[in-house]
């Protein structure tokens, strides 16, 4: 089960999307797919892309104007601001995530 509120799925979508793209990029110029399933670096690579692509969109995001409320009872202003999150972690969060995951998985396909 996926949880996200409003954009937050588009991180989803980033990796899924660039995961296949690598994927079938890495199958064509090598001629196999036993490339892609013995090697973790066009995955890293991947992974920094989307990395790169949530924290940009989600920053972008979560730099859209705040709305402000006033409760009629009480008078108190309530601010609120737009929140794009995946599993209950802000899009622009993530990108630092998958960017610490992509350059894990290519120094470890580079020790190998």
């Amino acid at each position: 089960m996926i949880i996200w509120s409003r954009l937050g799925v588009l991180v989803a979508v980033f990796v899924f999307g660039f995961s296949l793209i690598a994927n079938l990029l890495t199958d064509h110029y090598t001629g196999s797919e036993d490339y892609w399933n013995v090697h973790n670096w066009p995955l890293g690579v991947s992974l920094l892309v989307s990395g790169l692509l949530s924290w940009a969109v989600g920053s972008w995001l979560a730099s859209a104007k705040t709305k402000t409320f006033i409760d009629k009872e009480t008078g108190e202003e309530i601010a609120v601001s737009p929140s794009h999150t995946l599993f209950f972690i802000k899009m622009h969060w993530w990108g630092p995530i998958l960017l610490a995951i992509g350059v894990a998985l290519i120094v470890l396909d580079v020790m190998k």
